[in-house]
């Protein structure tokens, strides 16, 4: 385990990396795009443009924070550094429930006005997301059992079965109808939710502040359930309470911009390759450093690069290829 002065120093340079990172973004935003398209940077412009990438930005962060915190506090409970919360089905809940209301907007009024109010729209999709994750705990966690490879198969069935359905109602939307929903659910970076911004922050702040007050006991927890009840850690209590908090997180995020799989995954594990430590505390803390680097480096990349590919893309391939190395590492240990 490292000293506490090694770890401070990482910290340290992976905050100069974001910071540099952001103000490439916000070169490639306002300076790079102005001068390659040729168009006079006047000042009033300049600044609605840096309103609106400070906006993304906190966003980024937003995201990054909560994908992070989430994947760590998974792959403790699951006892399995090679899992993503994505795994429970939560993208497609989204994208069904998207599909129903714009299915319904143009025949039922109320649904109309829910679809098109954005903070009505976040509430339903995050209370929908919320109430489906309750009930499959309830049924595969029931009687004090951690039955969590049964709840990672529910929710693989269960996002094959929302999925199955989302396809057939857009076989029945017409093509007005079509192009509502993919505009709502093709979000991105670039084509955020940014109306829930104000609620998605302090959601984030409340939810990364429990992840990481309970640092300890996740600790403990990763011994298995045998040690941490012996060692006083209500074990199953705190993975029902852990999976309520990663459902509301994954809710928040996935409505905020969309899916991004892999980036928990890269994040946790680059944390734990560098600072090999078992202390959730400083790998809570160096997932979210690690999370919002990577978001906000990759988009100012992309942005240079004219938006050649989305960053979803881009870290997707990139955690893909590293989830593949991890599991033929594992087999080899």
């Amino acid at each position: 385990m490292e000293n506490r002065k090694t770890i401070i120093g990482k910290f340290s340079l992976l905050l100069i990396l974001i910071l540099l990172s952001i103000l490439l973004y916000l070169y490639a935003r306002v300076f790079h795009k102005a001068l390659d398209s040729g168009i006079a940077l006047t000042m009033p412009v300049a600044m609605r443009i840096l309103a609106r990438s400070g906006t993304s930005l906190l966003g980024m962060v937003v995201s990054a924070t909560l994908i992070a915190a989430v994947s760590l506090a998974f792959q403790t409970i699951t006892e399995n550094r090679v899992l993503t919360p994505s795994m429970l089905g939560f993208d497609s809940v989204f994208l069904a429930t998207q599909s129903v209301l714009v299915f319904f907007a143009s025949t039922v009024s109320f649904m109309g006005k829910l679809f098109a109010n954005p903070y009505y729209n976040f509430f339903i999709t995050t209370g929908i997301m919320l109430l489906i994750s309750v009930m499959m705990y309830s049924i595969m966690l029931r009687k004090n059992k951690n039955n969590i490879a049964f709840l990672l198969l529910f929710g693989l069935i269960l996002s094959s079965i929302v999925q199955s359905l989302t396809n057939y109602i857009e076989v029945l939307l017409d093509p007005q109808q079509f192009q509502q929903l993919k505009a709502v659910t093709t979000v991105s970076i670039t084509n955020m939710n940014e109306s829930v911004i104000v609620i998605a922050a302090p959601a984030m702040v409340f939810l990364t502040f429990l992840f990481v007050k309970r640092s300890r006991e996740f600790d403990v927890m990763q011994l298995g359930e045998s040690n941490a009840k012996s060692l006083g850690v209500p074990y199953i209590k705190r993975v029902n309470q852990t999976l309520i908090l990663i459902a509301l997180a994954m809710a928040v995020t996935t409505a905020l911009i969309g899916p991004v799989t892999f980036l928990g995954l890269l994040s946790v594990n680059i944390a734990r390759e560098l600072f090999k430590t078992y202390r959730h505390k400083v790998l809570f803390w160096g997932s979210i450093f690690i999370s919002i680097l990577c978001l906000v480096l990759g988009q100012g990349l992309v942005e240079l690069l004219r938006y050649a590919t989305p960053v979803t893309v881009l870290i997707d391939l990139i955690g893909g290829t590293y989830l593949i190395i991890l599991i033929l590492k594992e087999r080899k240990l």
